[in-house]
């Protein structure tokens, strides 16, 4: 029942990559035949046909590697043998057809042999009409336009029904503050446990983080991200990172040296948000049951400290003495609650922690995260999501930062994303596939050959040099970038898999 669940939602994953795509080839589809542009092929998917059928000289059809599709029109002489060129040279073009041209199915070529001798010699090829710069333009570009359409439709949703996130990631506050943290030594494979950068910087938990390298935050997950994507570094090469926070209504500078953590080699510095949190679980016989605490209680301080996060929690209790008891204040039944404060004496636990077992000091709850619904703006939205894209694409330009290729993801890494968010609800689906529909526009307008930002480039340089790019120079560019993409997809799918698959 487990596997048959899981595989649901990788269905409903692969549905709702294949939607994107399917939405993204519309937009190129639909803008060719607006502006009469001869269409060879509509596919989801790359490779072998699975199952199609022709409809108007228009092939449609689905293939059998799900992960992209295309339109196949020989007009965009860039697409070249790519996109319909193998098609055009097979096949007779006669220009009285401009606006009415139609293709047989091109896999029925064999049905259709004996016709086809029949008359290719009374047909002689001819080339298809020149198309404007502006047709390449509008065609090319509306892939991208018609994602960031859905993108915007889905947002509208999110905006009217709201979802839940975690109170956490909407704050800016520091919750917690590690005194350790791995730094990741790449040569033996493993990691070290230092001193946590934000702890050695003073960083301390209340703190409000203002700004990251200068520039404003919104939330914590901007603020990790920022830090994740900086380029900072001193003259020494030590990576840096400056954070202007607010404490006790005063704004201080402060700078910070990351760690780079596990073998992803992302930057850290050892924080964790503030956290509301109260009380979900009591375990039987144990001292938080025993002394009287309830579900629903919100722990707010424990010996007089106040409570930022449930692992400021666990750090405490890890440096009591065996048999010291602590005095933990909550507000009963929420936050609303009238105050009081029970003695507690921490148990000692063997508890699973991963593939391992480590003995902790407990008080017997588990914690039940506050959660609020939020109902973004859908310009805001699609706006945030833009930054980020931003901020990784720059951050894998830049040679100061440590974002690399291999901590993309893949195709592979996408669909698992997606099931996990269908796991989760359907409008934390609808969520990400926001953020897939803006990524996927972005990337594609990269001036890339094969890409239709490549398309768009090659166009402007045909239309500023007023003629067009050799056929040999077009092809040999698509085909070479067509190999680097499809490299591209198999290495961080190596590393997608290793995610996933630890």
């Amino acid at each position: 029942m487990s596997l048959f669940y899981d595989f649901a939602f990788i269905f409903v994953a692969l549905f709702a990559l294949g939607f994107t795509i399917f939405i993204h080839e519309l937009g190129h589809f639909l803008a060719a035949r607006q502006r009469g542009l001869v269409i060879l092929r509509f596919s989801i998917g790359f490779g072998p046909k699975l199952f199609g059928w022709t409809r108007n000289g228009v092939e449609y059809r689905l293939s059998a590697i799900p992960f992209g599709g295309y339109v196949a029109l020989p007009q965009l002489a860039d697409m070249g043998r790519l996109e319909g060129q193998r098609e055009l040279e097979k096949n007779p073009y006669s220009k009285s057809e401009e606006r009415g041209f139609k293709w047989k199915d091109m896999d029925n070529e064999e049905e259709d042999s004996e016709d086809f001798d029949d008359t290719k010699n009374s047909a002689e090829p001819k080339p298809l009409p020149k198309i404007s710069y502006t047709d390449k333009m509008l065609v090319s570009v509306m892939g991208a336009v018609f994602n960031m359409l859905l993108a915007f439709a889905l947002s509208c949703i999110l905006y009217f029904f709201g979802y839940d996130v975690s109170d956490s990631q909407q704050t800016k506050k520091v919750g917690y503050i590690a005194d350790t943290v791995e730094r990741w030594n790449p040569l033996i494979g493993e990691g070290e446990e230092v001193t946590g950068p934000a702890k050695k910087a003073g960083l301390t938990p209340g703190d409000e983080i203002l700004k990251v390298d200068g520039s404003d935050v919104e939330n914590f997950m901007d603020i990790q991200n920022r830090i994740v994507t900086g380029k900072g570094k001193t003259a020494q090469g030590s990576r840096l990172v400056h954070l202007t926070i607010l404490r006790k209504g005063q704004e201080m500078e402060l700078e910070i040296y990351p760690e780079i953590f596990g073998p992803e080699e992302m930057r850290i510095i050892g924080i964790g948000p503030k956290e509301t949190f109260f009380i979900g679980d009591l375990t039987p016989d144990m001292p938080a049951m025993k002394m009287g605490l309830e579900v629903g209680d919100q722990p707010t301080a424990m010996d007089g400290q106040v409570i930022h996060s449930f692992y400021q929690i666990v750090d405490y209790l890890e440096k009591t003495e065996d048999n010291q008891s602590v005095a933990l204040t909550v507000r009963k039944g929420g936050e609303n609650g009238m105050e009081k404060t029970y003695d507690l004496t921490p148990v000692k636990k063997e508890i699973a922690v991963g593939s391992s077992v480590t003995t902790r000091k407990l008080i017997g709850f588990t914690p039940k995260f506050k959660t609020i619904t939020t109902y973004p703006n859908p310009i805001s939205l699609i706006f945030r999501r833009v930054k980020d894209m931003y901020l990784t694409l720059t951050g894998l330009l830049s040679p100061q930062s440590d974002v690399k290729l291999r901590n993309m993801s893949g195709p592979v890494g996408i669909v698992n994303h997606l099931s996990i968010f269908a796991k989760i609800g359907f409008k934390k689906l609808l969520w990400f596939v926001v953020f897939i529909n803006v990524n996927l526009a972005i990337l594609n307008l990269l001036p890339i050959p094969v890409l239709d930002g490549g398309h768009m480039m090659f166009a402007t340089i045909e239309k500023i040099r007023g003629k067009s790019l050799p056929i040999a120079f077009l092809e040999r560019a698509q085909m070479l970038f067509v190999v680097l993409l499809f490299s591209f997809m198999l290495y961080v799918t190596f590393f997608d898999v290793q995610r996933i698959f630890p």
